[in-house]
């Protein structure tokens, strides 16, 4: 949607699975639609894979024999490593991670807007084997949808994001169960601070599994940090002491004011 709408002039094509395509179809009238992917990726000039990341080496070794030698590929997945062990070796320099980091917690083609990259952040992850002009190319595309680009090594990538994304959507899930716990009637009596910090844990259960097992590593480094914090701070509580809560809350909301 953001291509149509920033670049016109481009030739879009869908690979989607069988009970999509009609769905697909409609969302992009002037567009070709196939649950083929062979078919879609042959000759195109950039691939971009958007699936689960579980699913994008089986995708690429049914694509690759159609790609031109030209193609750039890039993909949209949250966690980087993994993907770029897996797709390095079937596109060699020409395939490009990133991840943009941009989304809700809904999901499907109805939920897709065109302005949803205006002004995020995309992460590229290229290695020491990616081409120069498929860094250039890949990052003139991200860039073409409203992104603003940074480059990090994947695996860096992925302890960042365990860090300010998977662990959000873990303590928003949590905290969203949790309040069920001794007081289910606590539910009752949520207002808007609850619903903005579990908002997240809306998302789809299935994605989020698989992104919280490939990013495991990270992810519990990042909840043993955590853990940390939650014991400072109740250690503040039973201790009574005011003066260090403020400065933990002064510290934190500086820490969400740097945002703005």
């Amino acid at each position: 949607m953001a291509l149509e709408k920033r670049t016109p002039d481009c030739a879009l094509r869908f690979w989607a699975r069988p009970a999509s395509v009609e769905k697909t179809r409609r969302a992009f009238p002037s567009a070709q639609v196939s649950s083929h992917a062979a078919e879609i990726a042959r000759n195109a000039n950039i691939l971009v894979f958007c699936c689960p990341v579980g699913a994008m080496e089986g995708l690429a070794k049914d694509v690759v024999g159609s790609v031109s030698n030209e193609a750039l590929i890039t993909d949209a997945g949250s966690v980087k490593a993994s993907v770029v062990s897996a797709m390095e070796p079937i596109f060699a320099g020409r395939f490009v991670g990133a991840h943009p980091m941009a989304g809700s917690e809904q999901s499907g083609i109805e939920s897709a807007n065109a302005d949803l990259f205006e002004g995020a952040t995309c992460v590229l992850t290229p290695t020491a084997k990616t081409e120069s002009s498929a860094l250039r190319g890949i990052s003139d595309f991200w860039t073409s949808v409203g992104c603003k680009n940074l480059v990090f090594a994947a695996d860096e990538h992925d302890q960042l994001v365990a860090r300010s994304s998977h662990l959000p959507h873990a303590v928003a899930s949590i905290l969203a169960k949790s309040v069920q716990g001794s007081l289910p009637a606590a539910l009752a009596v949520t207002g808007s601070g609850f619903r903005d910090t579990t908002r997240v844990a809306a998302g789809p259960p299935g994605m989020w599994a698989e992104i919280f097992l490939e990013n495991r590593q990270h992810v519990l480094a990042a909840l043993n940090e955590l853990h940390s914090e939650t014991q400072v701070f109740a250690n503040l509580l039973e201790t009574g002491d005011r003066a260090g809560l403020e400065k933990f809350l002064l510290q934190a909301r500086d820490v969400r004011k740097d945002l703005e």
